[in-house]
């Protein structure tokens, strides 16, 4: 059984559940509170759906509707079952039957209501006392108003408005400062920093990235990590040596790393696998070898894009065979398009990085470009900022 807390966001569509669930996440971790936060329902959102352009969210999103496919509740039952850290999770509005089998693995509730739909609030609080979970907080979500507290018991009660996409920086109020408090409460009762530090000695590599750590040694005017850190950093590491690579970054510092680290071996933490450290998946030259992953490619005389989607959402790490990529120019750069976990994603810039390509650049929807993470011609730098290309048929 595992003991560390699952804490399910719940409550009726459009609620303003993910816009929550994203702000809690961000608090939590201008904290310093380690957790992972998942969702366990495929819409094709996440960090990147609130704070990307719009346009650009539409165009890389892949939603998926109805029924959930068996394969992505017994992928998402997994990732809960062998948690390494807290979870924050974010199940969606309109749980079916057959995914109420996730709520076996969940240990606490912060449900998000609307006083407009009265048949969710009783759904949504049978699921709950059915299922013996934990209340942390019973709220009720307004477009407009003042969030106020009605309630500050053992179960935190009140009504919070403002909950608008892509407004990441919105003011928090009493009512999310102390539901923020409440989460922080739970996670720090187990001792995050004793389980960090383990997994940190468990690292199978000599050299260890704790992202979190270096990012305050490396700066301290930003709290996050920005492209034009990426060339300063790189040259702060020892080169021709393996990396383990922990904590949470964006995708194209963890492909910097990469490239960087290759051909020696590079590990990544993934708190959703019982194993923890990974190294990134074994891919091949070919065609697709794998209905779970639908790869395409495009061209023009500036670059080459692959675009990867994931027809259920989810991809397992463990594969039967290596995944199979598809051949590109050697001439041009490379765009790589897509929400990939980085453990495939490291393994598609190393391929590509070994075919010679010039340069290779993941696509970074918060800031609707490509990033350079690797250059073998120096027309670029890390950190690179590069726009999407154009294509004739326009599908990007």
């Amino acid at each position: 059984m595992n003991l560390l807390p699952a804490v399910l966001v719940g409550g009726p569509p459009h609620a303003g559940k993910s816009v929550l669930f994203y702000r809690l996440t961000q608090a939590l971790r201008e904290r310093g509170v380690s957790h992972h936060a998942i969702r366990a329902c495929p819409d094709g959102e996440g960090n990147w759906f609130q704070e990307g352009d719009p346009d650009a969210v539409s165009s890389i999103r892949v939603k998926l509707t109805g029924e959930w496919p068996a394969s992505f509740v017994q992928r998402i039952s997994q990732d809960l079952k062998h948690r390494r850290l807290p979870f924050l999770v974010d199940m969606g509005g309109d749980p079916r039957p057959s995914q109420e089998s996730l709520f076996r693995y969940y240990t606490h509730s912060i449900l998000l209501l609307r006083l407009d739909k009265p048949e969710y609030i009783w759904r949504w609080q049978r699921l709950v006392e059915e299922h013996n979970l934990l209340p942390l907080a019973r709220l009720f979500s307004q477009r407009e108003g003042t969030s106020t507290i009605m309630t500050q018991s053992h179960v935190l009660e009140g009504t919070l408005t403002g909950l608008e996409r892509h407004l990441v920086k919105a003011e928090s109020g009493p009512l999310f400062d102390e539901l923020v408090e409440r989460l922080a409460t739970l996670f720090c009762s187990y001792n995050l920093d004793e389980i960090r530090l383990s997994y940190l000695e468990q690292a199978p590599a000599e050299l260890v990235l704790n992202l979190d750590e270096a990012l305050t040694a490396f700066t301290r005017t930003s709290s996050r990590w920005e492209p034009d850190q990426l060339q300063p950093f790189l040259e702060s590491l020892p080169s021709q040596t393996p990396l383990a690579v922990y904590g949470v970054g964006p995708n194209w510092l963890y492909a910097a790393l990469a490239a960087y680290a290759h051909p020696h071996p590079l590990h990544l933490f993934d708190p959703k696998l019982p194993f923890g450290w990974v190294q990134p998946v074994e891919v091949k030259a070919g065609e697709a070898s794998s209905s779970e992953i639908h790869i395409e490619t495009y061209s023009n005389a500036y670059a080459s894009v692959l675009s990867v989607t994931f027809p259920t959402d989810r991809l397992e790490y463990l594969q039967p065979e290596p995944l199979a990529l598809p051949h590109v120019p050697t001439d041009k750069g490379l765009i790589i398009y897509g929400r990939l976990p980085y453990w495939l994603l490291a393994a598609v810039v190393c391929f590509y990085r070994a075919t010679g390509v010039p340069w290779i650049a993941p696509f970074y929807v918060q800031l609707k470009q490509a990033v350079v993470v690797y250059d073998r011609t120096g027309t670029y730098h890390p950190g690179h900022l590069l726009s999407m290309p154009a294509f004739s048929n326009g599908r990007i």
